[in-house]
């Protein structure tokens, strides 16, 4: 047998009251034998044996419910023979995002899971099976293994820079236990309990499976966070350009979080500018002229208990504005937002010679760039003339062709590497993109509308670097073109697809990276240099900083990647949405020498306290029956008391 709430058994001393006052609260009196009442003697003794019967059952019955109400609030549950379990396929959640680097008292938030991930492993057995998730690392495999390989997981966990997503993991949990065979299942669950990493309202994301949740969190201090550094307004300078960065900072959970943090602006490892920000508001900091090459910075605020999320990276190429060609008139829309950024020195127009970036209509003056200028592809919105515009595909040696659109409706542009320019952008109208072959170099997605693709990017037989889209630029085929975005979009394209090599702007900790088409290998924010694969991805970007992507040794592309805003919010998931957010069979365990008795319910059975509780109301009223009835049966005695004292008084 074994209690999950063994600090109530204390409660049992109060049994020693019905006692105490049986034994020793007795009434005593001077018994004085009277010759004429000597006959009632032998009646009376024989009527204080059913007396003292009934005491004593009485008491037996007023220890009982107490010892029956500390059992059920002690949660007493029976266990198998020596406490031991059966097999159980045990999925360890344990929630190693960047929230979990939060410092409390001397620890980590992260040491004190780890801990309590062991006590799980210390009463297991051989024949249990373990699968450990990393919430804040959701790209990394779960394996199946015994104990040791559980426990050196457990051990390997470090803190991750992403956002900690429990309900996705909570899924795949479930979805690993379902198939794993065993007959008796559990998930240990192992975070901080943040809010933001449930979704809410849920659905129970393991409603069929038994969980045992760590809730021995003491409620979160108050965050100073940065949450975005843009620079330019979203439109990087230019060489010899001045400009400014806009730093934004963490609104505060509460009236009392007033205090004005300062922050520094570090360019290439030099203090450029400081300001002092209070939570919710925005600063701007000048940041003088840069040469010619990549830039590199970031906005640092003095450090708190979650010191990730006290800086914000940013990078981009600092270069002469790009020369654009123009093979045939592009459409108002790109003809206005082109003028608009040649009269703010954002590009010049050049014919095809000096051009570094080609804008066609239809594919009109592909067959004229020169060198390796590459060339973005605008679809016409005539179906008929895509036959001509698949030709000049064809003949510059891009693998693609556009088709007529089979269906039609409104949806939002997607995607693992949708470009930040793109994103909110919605498609009323488009054509199919398919491929005709096998290409000679990889292609990718830069973004999808319903599973298709709409922007895709690739070198052709000649070197020459692409991007083709799916939608002509009109008002009635996307909401691109007639929004604030179109400006970002064609200076995105100008200045950093055609000459930085398709690197994003601004990344969340977490996101997969594409790699640039000409990138042979990433450095990452630790120095690790890694060669790009087959997937020309980079999955798992974990740790917040500077990606750099090389070709050999020469920089391609700098990638800032940042901490996601959610993390820094450090409001705890409420006791009414545990149900719904984890599933009903969720226990929460909130001290540390509990947590054994309370993982592998097989061995433990229902609990006992709906029976104790049941038992104790029927002895209750079993114990009012007797008390009452002893009352009654004392009644006549008294009566025979009284002629008995006349008596003694004509005496």
């Amino acid at each position: 047998m074994g209690a999950l709430n063994p600090i109530f058994l204390l409660a049992g001393l109060a049994v020693g009251v019905p006692i105490f006052l049986h034994l020793f609260q007795r009434h005593q009196t001077r018994r004085v034998s009277f010759p004429a009442l000597r006959y009632l003697e032998r009646t009376e003794r024989d009527h204080a044996r059913q007396i003292r019967l009934r005491q004593l059952l009485l008491l037996l019955a007023r220890v009982a419910v107490l010892l029956l109400l500390v059992g059920a609030g002690a949660r007493l549950f029976f266990s198998g023979r020596g406490g031991s379990h059966p097999p159980t396929a045990t999925v360890i959640i344990i929630d190693n995002s960047m929230s979990s680097s939060l410092v409390v008292g001397e620890d980590r938030v992260l040491d004190e899971l780890k801990a309590i991930g062991r006590r799980s492993l210390d009463v297991a057995t051989d024949e249990d099976r373990f699968w450990v998730i990393r919430a804040g690392e959701p790209w990394l495999p779960a394996i199946p293994g015994g104990t040791a390989e559980a426990l050196a997981a457990i051990e390997e966990t470090v803190a991750s820079d992403a956002h900690g997503d429990i309900t996705s993991a909570l899924e795949r949990a479930t979805q690993l236990l379902r198939t794993s065979g065993f007959e008796h299942t559990e998930i240990h669950l192992l975070s901080d309990m943040q809010r933001t990493a449930f979704t809410l309202p849920g659905n129970a994301p393991a409603a069929e499976i038994a969980v045992v949740a760590w809730t021995g969190h003491e409620p979160p201090a108050a965050n100073r966070a940065l949450t975005a550094v843009v620079v330019g307004a979203g439109l990087p300078p230019l060489l010899g350009q001045r400009t400014e960065v806009t730093v934004t900072a963490l609104e505060g959970s509460s009236a009392s979080d007033t205090v004005h943090v300062p922050i520094r602006l570090v360019v290439n490892e030099r203090i450029r500018g400081a300001a002092t920000l209070p939570p919710g508001a925005q600063a701007t900091i000048a940041m003088p002229p840069s040469g010619t090459g990549w830039i590199q910075g970031y906005a640092d605020a003095d450090p708190d208990d979650l010191r990730a999320d006290d800086r914000r990276f940013f990078a981009f190429r600092s270069r002469a504005a790009p020369s654009v060609s123009i093979g045939v008139t592009p459409g108002v829309f790109v003809t206005e937002a082109l003028a608009v950024l040649e009269g703010a020195s954002r590009l010049r127009r050049s014919d095809a010679r000096g051009a570094d970036l080609l804008i066609t209509d239809g594919g009109v003056g592909l067959d004229t760039r020169v060198g390796l200028v590459p060339a973005l592809v605008i679809p016409p919105s005539d179906p008929t003339l895509l036959p001509a515009l698949n030709r000049r595909l064809a003949d510059a040696g891009i693998p693609w062709r556009f088709d007529p659109a089979s269906l039609t409706g409104e949806a939002m542009l997607a995607g693992s590497a949708l470009p930040p320019t793109l994103e909110r952008v919605t498609v009323r109208a488009w054509h199919e993109l398919a491929l005709t072959g096998n290409p000679t170099a990889p292609t990718f997605r830069l973004a999808e509308i319903e599973g298709r693709p709409w922007a895709v990017e690739g070198v052709d037989a000649g070197g020459r670097r692409y991007l083709l889209l799916a939608s002509p630029m009109t008002g009635s085929a996307t909401t691109l073109p007639v929004s604030t975005g179109m400006l970002r979009f064609v200076d995105w394209v100008a200045s950093e697809w055609a000459g930085a090599g398709g690197g994003a702007e601004h990344v969340t900790a977490g996101s997969h990276l594409p790699a640039p088409a000409a990138a042979t290998h990433v450095r990452l924010p630790r120095g690790v240099q890694m060669e790009v694969d087959g997937t020309r991805m980079v999955r798992g970007t974990g740790q917040a900083g500077f990606y750099t992507f090389l070709a050999n040794d020469t920089v391609v592309s700098v990638v800032a990647v940042n901490t996601p805003t959610a993390e820094s919010y450090l409001e705890l998931l409420q006791g009414d949405d545990f149900d719904t957010a984890v599933g009903d069979r969720v226990v929460g365990v909130d001290r540390a020498d509990s947590w054994e008795r309370s993982v592998y319910r097989a061995r433990q059975g229902p609990e006992a306290w709906w029976p104790f509780l049941f038992a104790a109301l029927a002895l209750l009223m079993i114990e009012a029956v007797m008390a009452t009835s002893g009352l009654r049966g004392s009644r006549p005695s008294a009566s025979r008391e009284t002629p008995v004292q006349a008596a003694d008084g004509h005496h």
